[in-house]
């Protein structure tokens, strides 16, 4: 090649190069400013629609990320929130936070607006991972609406019937993202009336009005001279939130129509409220359901023999709603029968002898319909409901961990701890019953 030509071939070089960075930096030029604010947007969306009109956020935005990705002082920050971002004209605070439930495949994504005095300005759901039948927002599309205006005591704010573990699940993802600004000191935190603080007490003070996990099991029902009145959904009983002058206590039936009235800080103050009492006591002795009945005719074709049933009073208000003493042949046998809370709703009935241990336990739920429950777990079709029940006989009140294990249906986690609350409810009463022991006949 001679000289010429490569000078020419180089410069041909030298220019397209020059081109290419030009071309480059003109496509940079109009185009980073876009990617950026596509990137802004992708980041920045999300919050906006949770945010009044105006709002905005800049590159300071975020204080907070689960990653550690961003420098922050936040403390106490729960682990189901993974970002905050502070709203650049001190509208509040955009929160992201999680949920999971015993029907998520992954955590429910949550975004949350949070104005500067701590009420909720709009929450959303980014990405819905529970199984579809339990969507509450099918079941109940205003329910998010619910949230809005609501501070961090969530006053009013219930759960959606037939989507109870998703819902609360999502109520508990946004009570974590405003406990999140509270334990900052970038909201105050909000005061609950003592309506609030009385229902929020019933899982502790009534166990049967609420499954193993301590989620409410029970409707809103109406009651003349009652702030607020709840009904066991499995029949257990009921809660009457009733005023006293300027603050309120509850009052709590069981089954047997036995009261106890408790003030906001659970103190027993049944003796001072004889008013709540009688409340109480009148509507559940009109509305009741007896189970005694049908709990004795159980026993009896569960212990061949069986003779002189005696209904027992029920000391608690657990999910035993009904008990009764007998005898077989002049021993004394003691029968509860047990609504729990599975993965369907249960029939428990558990036959304690004299001596405290287990004697007969049957079982009418269809996680013991051997067909139906292979169907919904294969990976445990051999379980066998005749053994398992058989498997329960002899324990006493308290377990070992080999006992336990007797007690645990592997795979079927709900069910498992529905049984343990039943049987465990029942040997409760059991301890009452010793109180009071009933005669043993005498007939052959």
């Amino acid at each position: 090649m001679k000289h010429t030509d490569l000078v020419k071939a180089i410069a041909l070089i030298v220019v397209i190069v020059l081109v290419f960075s030009a071309a480059m930096f003109g496509l940079n030029f109009y185009t980073g400013p876009l990617i950026e604010a596509n990137n802004a947007g992708a980041v920045y969306g999300p919050l906006l629609a949770v945010m009044p009109e105006g709002a905005s956020f800049d590159g300071d935005a975020q204080i907070y990320a689960a990653d550690g990705s961003v420098p922050t002082t936040l403390v106490d920050v729960p682990a189901t929130v993974t970002a905050i971002y502070k709203e650049a004209n001190g509208m509040g605070y955009a929160v992201k936070t999680t949920a999971t439930s015993q029907y998520s495949k992954e955590p429910m994504e949550i975004t949350l607006g949070v104005d500067a005095e701590g009420k909720i300005i709009k929450v959303q759901i980014d990405a819905y991972n529970d199984t579809e039948a339990y969507d509450f927002r099918a079941k109940d599309p205003g329910y998010l609406d619910t949230y809005i205006g609501k501070d961090s005591a969530l006053a009013d704010v219930g759960l959606v019937a037939g989507t109870t573990f998703s819902s609360t699940a999502f109520k508990q993802g946004v009570s974590d993202g405003l406990s999140a600004l509270i334990a900052n000191g970038l909201i105050a935190e909000g005061v609950k009336g003592d309506d609030q603080l009385l229902t929020e007490l019933i899982p502790s003070v009534f166990p049967g009005m609420a499954d193993p996990t301590g989620n409410l099991k029970a409707e809103p029902i109406e009651v003349d001279g009652a702030v607020a009145a709840y009904k066991a959904v499995n029949g257990s009983g009921f809660a009457y939130i009733v005023p006293k002058g300027e603050s309120m206590v509850m009052a709590i039936t069981n089954a047997a129509g036995k009261c106890w009235v408790y003030d906001t800080e659970e103190n027993d103050v049944t003796a001072d409220n004889p008013d709540a009492v009688a409340l109480a006591t009148a509507h559940a002795s009109a509305n009741q359901e007896d189970f005694n009945a049908a709990a004795q005719e159980k026993f009896g074709r569960m212990m061949e023999g069986a003779a002189n049933m005696i209904a027992l009073e029920l000391p608690r208000c657990n999910t035993v709603v009904a008990a009764a003493s007998f005898d077989v042949n002049g021993e004394i046998y003691y029968g509860f029968y047990s609504k729990s809370y599975g993965y369907e709703d249960m029939d428990v009935y558990v036959i304690i002898d004299a001596a405290g241990a287990i004697a007969k336990v049957d079982a009418k739920t269809v996680i013991f319909e051997q067909e139906y429950f292979a169907y919904q777990n294969p990976s445990i079709s051999s379980f066998d409901p005749n053994a398992y029940k058989a498997g329960l006989q002899g324990l006493g009140a308290i377990w070992s961990p080999e006992e336990t294990a007797k007690v645990e249906i592997s795979g079927a986690t709900m069910t498992s701890n529905a049984m343990k609350q039943s049987l465990g409810d029942a040997f409760v009463v059991y301890a009452g019953a010793q109180l009071t022991e009933p005669e043993v006949s005498t007939n052959e």
